[in-house]
């Protein structure tokens, strides 16, 4: 029998952050409280995670914030905490977020993305940024059965029936 569990995640909040020429992760650090990580998967393989944010790299300079339960105006706070140092555009309604649990989720993700997902350091926090069946995707490990995909809502209906022809399969 097939252990993989689908769950669209509502409430949370998402959001880009772009640091202005020259501010470097440190400087997002210090203004955050957590240590930045300046690559979606490092060498300790994890995501910058502290106090109810996360920072999921996304590229070189480049992150998606994540916040799992977010008020109305979260983008606008963490933006207010980033004055001067980056560009924060929320972005919350503009995915759909999923989590995939269950003894079998990596191998059902492993079917769609073109990443060695094997490679990533057990447990929580690395940051793969691709593409399954055609649709752009963040991953982001949140535990070693556990993982949350960010997908452009105009896409999540076709990423779903992909997902479940795949559940089926395994």
């Amino acid at each position: 029998m097939v252990d993989v569990s689908v769950r669209e995640l509502a409430g949370f909040g998402l959001a880009n952050v772009l640091p202005r020429a020259g501010i470097g992760p440190d400087a997002l650090g210090t203004a955050l409280g957590l240590r930045v990580i300046s690559a979606p998967v490092s060498s300790e393989g994890v995501a910058s995670e502290g106090a109810g944010l996360a920072l999921w790299g996304t590229g070189p300079g480049q992150w998606l914030a994540f916040a799992d339960a977010a008020a109305p105006d979260w983008a606008e706070a963490l933006g207010d905490r980033l004055a001067g140092l980056a560009a924060v555009v929320d972005q919350s309604s503009a995915y759909t977020l999923l989590q995939i649990t269950g003894a079998d989720a990596r191998r059902l993700l492993q079917k769609g993305v073109p990443v060695d997902l094997s490679a990533l350091a057990p447990g929580a926090g690395a940051v793969v940024v691709s593409v399954i069946a055609h649709v752009g995707v963040i991953v982001h490990q949140t535990g070693p059965e556990s993982f949350h995909l960010a997908i452009f809502r105009s896409f999540a209906g076709g990423f779903r029936d992909w997902l479940d022809a795949s559940i089926a399969a395994l």
